[in-house]
């Protein structure tokens, strides 16, 4: 029995720049590090040990280590969120503390999501618990399983679980449920061996509102993950097309922008200077992102198969006069700077780990170039996130489900509609640059190669930074992009999830079938696993 009181549906700060988190995957980092935090929060106490479960056949299972799946689950685990710093350190902080853990892979059966985890833990006092939760994409999460019973939640509000193992007391659904005024929304799952209810709640974690109908039952409390909390009182979504953004700007006689704060406004249940001061705090931890790292004292986490760029690049710059013009030679510096792993600077996804600053890259290229004020980025990414969201609502823009369109594409198309609305482009040139942007990328895989220097990712990250740039143009040239962006949204998704799995993160075809590619992997392999 189950009932949804509060649609969700995506916002800025939730799905598109999120989360702020260190060096890493998303969706193989920030992802399941969400879900391990979740576990512990249900585990209620000090963590003594740590089993994870990854599926055999799933994508950690071919590109486990590379993008430091192991650091985000053993630090969630642990009780730390993605942006813990702790997190570059977490097996020397277990080890010290005399907490085992292991990595076991087997059959996930909770859950077929190619992104499934399973973590049991054990507290000091001996109790146990499993949570099994799928890591969907830009850090996303939802919660599939918890001590054997159907649970359902994403990490928008507290989730409070009450389980009655031994079958001791009656209860009536019905009545459990009238007794839930002032909740979001409400689960009551049954079986022969118990009863497991679910009870999400937006606002806060005060239980006072719980009824006797609970007494003698085993409660558990998860933990939000994300920044912005589903309220009762968020309004309905503005737009999920960017036609009908347009003329929602045409309407209310509003610029594109302005359209993009009611939006988040209407999805957060925050005030308008929150919505944009949040937003001025993004642009600061992306410029740091992309330019931090050309300062000395900054700890790069350089390994012999990362393949970092950006000093390269950097030096490169300072002695030749490259073909490509200053706005693209600066674009292409800072988008290596992005996906450059340094102790301690923080990331924003975007919606892949490092899009944020890719995106970034591409309007502080144009600013440093052009000479744009920091109001006009902000603008800028107000309207890149409206592009995010609409892909998000018609898609989960991510490897492992339509392809590398769902991760470059998506962060090419937004940085595009940022930049051409930044040069004073009309709504119909906005759209056209990130259709056009997004179009050129359909079909392409996402394909890993474990231990060879971040290629081909690298090159598809310049890519998308260079795309952005050239479409741009030619939107403000006037050309037809043919395709309205939510259609070639939908593209994209229905092409990618025709490609073989081998082709969507798994470190299994693409690329990693070239012989080249085989020898890397096999010697990061043998190297990581002394790590371990």
């Amino acid at each position: 029995m189950e009932n949804q009181f509060v649609e969700y549906y995506p916002n800025f700060y939730n799905d598109v720049y999120g989360p702020i988190m260190q060096a890493g995957s998303s969706s193989h980092t920030a992802g399941p590090c969400r879900i391990g935090y979740m576990a512990n929060s249900c585990l209620g106490e000090k963590v003594a040990g740590i089993k994870v479960i990854l599926d055999q056949d799933g994508s950690y299972a071919g590109t486990f280590g590379v993008m430091r799946e192991d650091l985000g689950m053993l630090s969630g685990a642990y009780g730390l969120l993605p942006d813990d710093i702790r997190l570059f350190s977490i097996k020397e902080i277990l080890r010290e503390a005399g907490i085992p853990f292991e990595f076991v892979f087997s059959k996930i059966t909770e859950s077929d999501h190619i992104n499934a985890v399973k973590f049991i833990l054990t507290g000091q006092s001996g109790k146990k618990i499993s949570l099994v939760g799928n890591s969907v994409g830009g850090g996303m999460v939802e919660l599939v399983n918890v001590n054997g019973f159907p649970c359902r939640g994403i990490g928008d509000s507290f989730v409070f679980l009450a389980e009655d193992p031994h079958s001791m007391v009656k209860r009536d659904a019905c009545q459990f449920a009238a007794a839930l005024d002032g909740f979001i929304s409400y689960h009551v799952f049954s079986s022969e061996n118990g009863v497991l209810h679910c009870v999400y709640t937006s606002e806060d974690k005060d239980l006072s509102a719980l009824p006797a109908f609970f007494e003698g039952l085993e409660t558990h409390m998860i933990l939000p993950v994300l920044p912005v909390i589903t309220s009762k009182k968020r309004g309905k979504q503005l737009f999920s097309t960017f036609t009908e953004w347009k003329q929602l700007s045409r309407e209310s006689g509003k610029s594109l922008a302005e359209v993009a704060v009611s939006y988040q406004m209407a999805a957060s249940n925050w005030k308008r200077e929150d919505v944009v001061s949040y937003m001025y705090y993004i642009a600061k931890m992306m410029h740091r992102q992309t330019h931090r790292i050309f300062d000395a004292d900054v700890r790069i986490l350089d390994t012999p198969f990362s393949g970092f760029h950006a000093l390269q690049w950097g030096k490169y710059l300072d002695n030749h006069q490259p073909i490509l013009g200053d706005t693209v030679s600066a674009a292409i510096k800072y988008a290596y700077a992005a996906i450059t792993a340094a102790y301690g600077v923080e990331i924003v996804p975007g919606p892949m780990g490092t899009g944020g600053g890719i995106l970034y890259a591409v309007l502080s290229a144009a600013q440093e170039v052009f000479g744009y004020s920091e109001e006009q980025i902000v603008g800028a990414l107000f309207i890149a996130a409206g592009i995010g969201v609409i892909a998000y609502t018609r898609t989960n823009p991510t490897g492992e489900i339509i392809g590398c369109a769902g991760e470059c594409g998506i962060c090419s198309a937004m940085a595009a509609a940022g930049l051409t609305y930044m040069r004073n482009g009309t709504p119909d040139e906005v759209e056209a640059a990130a259709s056009m942007a997004l179009q050129v990328t359909i079909g392409w895989p996402c394909d890993p190669i474990p231990g060879g220097d971040n290629q081909p990712c690298a090159s598809r990250v310049v890519s998308a930074a260079v795309m952005a740039i050239t479409f741009s143009d030619v939107a403000l040239s006037g050309k037809n992009a043919v395709l309205p962006f939510h259609e070639a949204v939908d593209i994209a998704d229905r092409i990618g999830r025709r490609m073989p799995p081998e082709l969507r993160c798994t470190s299994k075809g693409g690329c990693c079938d070239a012989p080249a590619a085989i020898h890397l992997m096999t010697k990061f392999r043998e190297w990581y696993a002394m790590d371990l």
